[in-house]
C-alpha cells in the first residue's frame, strides 16, 4: 500500500445502482496488438483508438451503466517504483504506433462525458480499487472492466470483473475454480508466486498449486511464515525461510491501495446521452465512418445511442431479390477512406431456392471474389458468413447459417466453393481458407490473392494490408469496417463490406497488369498461390504435442531455475532480483567490478553477448545466460505451447507466414517455431513434445545438405566449389584447406569448424571485424581467411562483385525465380573498393547478397513443398506435411506408408530444381520430433 494518507468524500447514495469502472490503458494494449494497423485520413495510428471506441459505444448501448468512469495511468513512476527501482523494469517501452493514441483515447473519453481518472504516483489499478471500494461503501455493486489479475484481490458478492475482449464475467466462483482460493487470499497468493511481467518476486519454486495448496492448510502467509517448519517438501519449506521478507515485501507490491486521495466525479460519471454530433464529428475526424453512421442512425432513435436493429435487407432494383451489402470481418485493414461508388445489385441470400440459384451464376470459370468473415482466430472463431462479389454483375452476403444448411441449394453453394476449375479472387486467402475448413468446406480454385500479389510487387515493405495497397493504387472507400457481430445484421455494414470486396476486385485487376509488366506472373501463379493453399491445409491439419512432456519439463526447468538461482546469488554473495537489468548490472560491474564491454542509453550492457565475453572471467556471466535461456524457454514454450493446443482437434495450429520475410523465407507464428533452437539439450528436450497426430503414426524428416552453399556454387559458377559438390566432397573441408593453407588430410576439426564459419559469414556479407568477433580471433587473422577464401573461390567474388554492380544500376537484386526485393543504397564498384581493400559491405549490399542466395534457396523449398504435396495427393496417400523449418520438411505417416515417403522426398526434393550441383537430401524419422534428428 501507499503511504498513508486519508480522503474523505462524500458519497451519492448508490443503493442499486452499478458503476462500471474501466482499466483504460491495460484495454487500449490489447486492442493495439489484436486489431490490424489502422490509420486515420492524415496517416496516424489509430487502430487502437476504434477499437477502444467501439468497446465504450458497446458498454453505453447495451450493458447501460448508472455510473461509467475510467481509469488511466499516469505517466512517470509510482510509490512501489520508489520502494523498487526493478518494478516493472523488463517491460517493452510503449510501441511507437501506440503513442501518439493515447491523448486521441483522452479525447475520446471527453467527447463522451466520460470522466478519466489519473493520479501522478499511482497506478490504474489503485484508482480501480479506490472506486470499488468507495461503491459498495455507497451501497451499489461494481463492475472492473480489465484483465489484470491483482484486480481479484477486490471480488466480493459486490464486485465483479469483466473481461472486456471476452466479455464473461470473473467472479469469486470463477477465483475458487481457477486458483483454488478466495478473494481475500489473492493479495497473499500473488506475493507467494510472484509476477514475471510486473518484475514481482515472489518465492522461488512456489507455483499457483503450491501457493493454493498452502493458503488452504495455513489460511494467510503470515500464518505460513509462522508455522514454516510445517510445510511439507524440504526445497520449499528452504526457500520459504529464505525468501519469507521477499514474499512480505512482494505482498506491498502487489496490494492495492483501496483509498486514493482523489475525489470521483459522481455527478459526471452518470450515465447519459452523450451529443452525438460532437462524437460524430471526433469520429469522423479519425475517418470511423461507420461509427459515426450508426452514433447518427441510432441518436434518432434512442438519446443513449441504443442500437435500433433494423431489417437485414432492402429492396432494389430486381424485385426477385433482397438487395444489401455483404460484409468480410477477415479484412485486416480497418480503414479505407474516401469515394468508390457502390454496386447497385447486392443480395442477402437465404433459402434454398436463393442459395441454388446463387451457385448457379457463380458456376463459371472466371468466377468471382470471396471474403469470409469470421471472429477471433481461423480454426477457433465463429463463422459468420460470405460474401461473394461477380465481376460487374453483382455482390451477394451470404449468412454462415445458409452457407452451413443441409439443402440442395446449399450444397451446391458449397461444390461451388470446392471446385478447383472456378476461380476465385480474394485479400489472404490462405486465412480464409482455414476458417472454412474449419466448417468443413475446403476452398479450391484460389487463383489471385491480392496480399501475395503485392508482396511479390514489394516484398520489402511489410505493410500489405487491404488498406495499404489501396492508398498506393490510389484507391480509397468511403467505409470503416467493425468487429462487431451485430453489425452483420445492419444493412450499412453490409454495404461497408460489400464495398471492400468490390475494393479487392479493383486492386485484383491492377495487381494482375503489374504483376506482368515485373514479369512475376510463372512465379505468382506457380509458386505461391498454390503453395497458399498447401500453407492452408498444414495450418488446417496442425501438429499434436505432448502435453504430459511439456508438463515434466516445466518442473524439471523450474527445478533447474530454482538450483541456478541459489548458485547466482552464492556467486554474488547476497540474493538479488535475476530479471532485473538494473541489479545484474550492479552485482557485475560495481560489485564484481568485472569490465564494461557495452554501453546503452542507461548504461552498462549486460545483454547476452556481453555476458558471453564476460564469461572467461568470471562464472557469474555463464550462470545468467544459462538462467536465462531456461527462463526463456520455458516462458515462450514449455509453459506456452499447451496454451495454443485447440481443445476441438488437439492440436497447434501454427501460421506459416507467406508474405512477411523480404527473402521470401516462410516464417511461423503462434507459436514461432523456428527460434526452438536446433543444437541445444533444451531444445532438443522441447522438440521431443511434438509427435504424430494418430497412435502408431511416426514423424518423417527431410532436409536440403548445404542448400545455400550449393546455391552459391551454382549462381557463381565457382568450379572449385562446383567440382567439391560434384564428387561429394565435404566443402567446409575444402574450405579449411584453401584457408589455412593445408592438405584436405591436415584439416582438423577445429580448422572445419572455423571455416564453416567463413562459409556462412560470407553468404550473409560478414566483414573481417564480425567474423573475428564470432570466432574469438584478432581481427587481422579473420581477414588473411576472407582474402585466402576469396582467392581459392575466386568465381564466388566474382559472383558478390556482380550481383551488387547489378544492384547499383537497378537497385533491386533477383532471385532464381525471377524474386526480387527492391535495395537501395549499394555503393558502385569503385567506391566499394577505394578503402582499405578489405571485405566490408554496407548493410544493403549484405542485404542484397544475402536475398539472391537465401531467396533462391526459399524458392528451392516452396518447388519442393509443392512436388512432395502433389505427390503424395498422386498416390492418395494418408501422409502429410506438418512442419517447415528453415530447410526441412517434417510429415506425418502411419508406418505402413513411411518407407514410400521417404523415396518420395529424396525423389521429389532432389530433383525440385535443375541446379549444376547435386542437391542432396537427408531422410530421418522417428516417435517425435527430436528422434528425427537422431538417427
Amino acid at each position: 500500500m501507499s503511504d498513508s494518507h486519508t480522503f474523505q468524500e462524500r458519497l451519492p447514495d448508490l443503493t442499486g445502482k452499478t458503476v462500471w469502472a474501466i482499466d483504460t490503458l491495460s484495454r487500449v494494449y490489447q486492442l493495439f496488438h489484436a486489431l490490424p494497423e489502422m490509420s486515420s485520413p492524415d496517416g496516424t495510428p489509430v487502430g487502437a483508438v476504434y477499437g477502444f471506441a467501439r468497446d465504450l459505444l458497446d458498454v453505453v448501448e447495451n450493458k447501460r451503466p448508472d455510473y461509467l468512469v475510467c481509469a488511466i495511468d499516469a505517466p512517470g513512476p509510482t510509490f512501489r517504483h520508489e520502494r523498487f527501482e526493478a518494478y516493472k523494469a523488463t517491460r517493452a517501452a510503449m510501441p511507437a504506433d501506440l503513442v501518439p493514441q493515447i491523448d486521441l483515447v483522452r479525447r475520446l473519453l471527453f467527447v463522451m462525458d466520460i470522466p478519466a481518472l489519473e493520479l501522478t504516483r499511482f497506478e490504474a489499478d489503485d484508482i480501480l480499487a479506490t472506486i470499488a471500494t468507495r461503491t459498495v461503501r455507497a451501497g451499489g455493486s461494481c463492475i472492473i472492466a480489465t484483465s489484470d489479475k491483482d484486480a481479484r484481490q477486490l471480488l466480493s458478492s459486490h464486485v465483479t470483473i469483466l473481461n472486456l475482449r471476452s466479455g464473461q464475467p470473473f467472479r469469486s466462483i470463477e477465483l475458487e475454480k481457477e486458483w483454488g482460493i478466495r478473494p481475500d487470499q489473492v493479495v497473499d497468493f500473488l506475493s507467494l508466486v510472484g509476477d514475471a511481467v510486473d518484475n514481482v518476486p515472489g518465492v522461488p519454486l512456489i507455483g499457483p498449486k503450491n501457493a493454493s495448496e498452502l493458503l488452504n492448510q495455513f489460511g494467510t502467509l503470515d500464518e505460513i511464515l509462522a508455522h514454516v517448519d510445517d510445510v511439507k517438501g524440504n526445497k520449499r519449506r528452504e526457500n520459504l525461510k529464505v525468501y519469507a521478507d521477499t514474499a512480505r515485501f512482494s505482498r506491498e507490491l502487489v496490494q492495492l491501495d483501496c483509498d486514493v486521495p482523489l475525489e470521483i466525479p459522481w455527478e459526471a460519471a452518470k450515465r447519459t446521452s452523450p451529443d452525438p454530433d460532437r462524437l460524430a464529428d471526433f469520429l469522423r475526424e479519425l475517418g470511423f465512418k461507420s461509427l459515426v453512421d450508426k452514433i447518427l442512425t441510432s441518436a434518432r432513435s434512442s438519446p443513449l445511442l441504443s442500437k435500433t436493429v433494423s431489417s437485414p435487407a432492402v429492396r432494389t432494383g430486381s424485385p426477385q431479390k433482397q438487395f444489401s451489402f455483404g460484409f468480410d470481418q477477415s479484412i485486416d485493414d480497418r480503414a479505407i477512406t474516401n469515394i468508390a461508388s457502390l454496386s447497385e445489385e447486392c443480395a442477402i441470400v437465404e433459402g434454398d431456392e436463393a442459395l441454388a440459384s446463387l451457385a448457379q451464376s457463380l458456376n463459371v470459370p472466371s468466377g468471382f471474389t470471396i471474403s469470409t468473415a469470421f471472429l477471433d482466430e481461423p480454426t477457433r472463431g465463429s463463422f459468420l458468413g460470405i460474401a461473394i462479389r461477380i465481376p460487374s454483375a453483382f455482390s451477394a452476403w451470404i449468412p454462415a447459417a445458409a452457407v452451413l444448411e443441409a439443402s440442395p441449394g446449399a450444397e451446391r453453394l458449397r461444390a461451388i466453393l470446392e471446385n478447383p476449375s472456378i476461380k476465385k479472387r480474394g485479400h489472404n486467402l490462405k486465412r480464409q481458407s482455414v476458417a472454412l475448413q474449419s466448417h468443413g468446406i475446403r476452398l479450391r480454385g484460389e487463383s489471385f490473392d491480392s496480399l501475395l500479389a503485392d508482396y511479390l510487387l514489394d516484398a520489402g515493405n511489410r505493410n500489405h494490408t487491404l488498406a495499404e495497397i489501396a492508398r498506393r493504387h490510389g484507391q480509397t472507400i468511403d467505409v470503416l469496417t467493425t468487429d462487431s457481430h451485430n453489425s452483420l445484421e445492419d444493412p450499412s455494414s453490409s454495404c461497408e463490406a460489400s464495398a471492400v470486396t468490390e475494393l479487392v476486385e479493383t486492386l485484383s485487376n491492377r495487381l494482375s497488369i503489374s504483376l506482368e509488366e515485373a514479369a512475376l506472373s510463372p512465379l505468382f501463379t506457380s509458386v505461391e498461390m498454390p503453395l497458399s493453399s498447401l500453407l492452408a491445409d498444414m495450418e488446417y491439419r496442425g501438429v499434436r504435442i505432448d502435453e504430459g512432456t511439456l508438463s515434466r519439463l516445466s518442473t524439471e526447468y523450474a527445478e533447474r531455475l530454482s538450483k541456478l538461482e541459489e548458485e547466482i546469488h552464492t556467486l554474488a554473495g547476497h540474493p538479488f532480483l535475476i530479471a532485473s537489468p538494473l541489479q545484474v548490472r550492479t552485482v557485475l560491474f560495481d560489485e564484481l567490478a568485472l569490465p564494461v564491454v557495452k554501453r546503452t542509453k542507461t548504461g552498462p550492457s549486460t545483454d547476452a553477448e556481453v555476458l558471453e565475453e564476460l564469461s572467461p572471467l568470471h562464472p557469474l556471466p555463464k550462470k545468467l545466460l544459462e538462467h536465462r535461456q531456461y527462463s526463456k524457454l520455458k516462458s515462450t514454450y514449455v509453459d506456452a505451447l499447451p496454451a495454443l493446443v485447440d481443445p476441438h482437434t488437439g492440436r497447434i495450429h501454427t501460421s506459416f507466414n507467406q508474405s512477411i520475410t523480404a527473402t521470401g523465407r516462410l516464417s511461423s507464428s503462434r507459436p514461432n517455431l523456428q527460434n526452438i533452437p536446433i543444437r541445444s539439450l533444451q531444445g532438443r528436450e522441447i522438440r521431443t513434445a511434438f509427435v504424430p497426430g494418430q497412435v502408431g503414426w511416426e514423424f518423417v524428416a527431410a532436409d536440403y545438405s548445404q542448400i545455400e552453399l550449393r546455391i552459391l556454387a551454382h549462381l557463381s559458377g565457382d568450379q572449385v566449389m562446383r567440382h567439391a559438390f560434384e564428387t561429394g566432397e565435404d566443402i567446409h573441408t575444402q574450405t579449411a584447406a584453401a584457408v589455412f593453407h593445408v592438405d584436405t588430410e591436415a584439416v582438423t576439426a577445429e580448422m572445419r569448424r572455423n571455416a564453416k564459419a567463413v562459409n556462412f559469414g560470407i553468404l550473409y556479407g560478414q566483414s573481417a571485424f564480425g567474423l573475428a568477433a564470432s570466432l574469438r580471433i584478432s581481427k587481422s587473422e579473420a581477414a588473411a581467411f576472407i582474402a585466402a577464401y576469396f582467392q581459392a573461390f575466386c568465381g564466388a567474388a566474382e559472383f558478390i562483385d556482380r550481383v551488387l554492380e547489378d544492384c547499383a544500376k537497378e537497385g533491386q537484386v533477383k532471385t532464381i525465380l525471377g524474386r526480387r526485393r527492391m535495395i537501395r543504397g549499394v555503393r558502385d564498384s569503385g567506391v566499394r573498393k577505394s578503402g582499405s581493400g578489405g571485405f566490408s559491405l554496407t548493410l544493403p549490399e549484405r542485404e542484397a547478397i544475402n536475398t539472391v542466395v537465401q531467396g533462391s534457396a526459399a524458392d528451392l523449398m516452396k518447388l519442393a513443398m509443392l512436388r512432395v504435396d502433389e505427390r503424395l495427393r498422386r498416390e492418395s496417400m494418408q501422409a502429410g506435411i506438418v512442419l517447415q523449418i528453415h530447410d526441412e520438411l517434417v510429415l506425418e505417416s502411419p508406418p505402413e506408408e513411411t518407407s514410400q515417403v521417404r523415396q518420395i522426398l529424396v525423389d521429389e526434393m532432389q530433383s525440385a530444381m535443375a541446379l549444376d550441383v547435386p542437391l542432396i537430401v537427408s531422410i530421418h524419422g522417428g516417435a517425435n520430433w527430436d528422434a528425427c534428428d537422431k538417427q
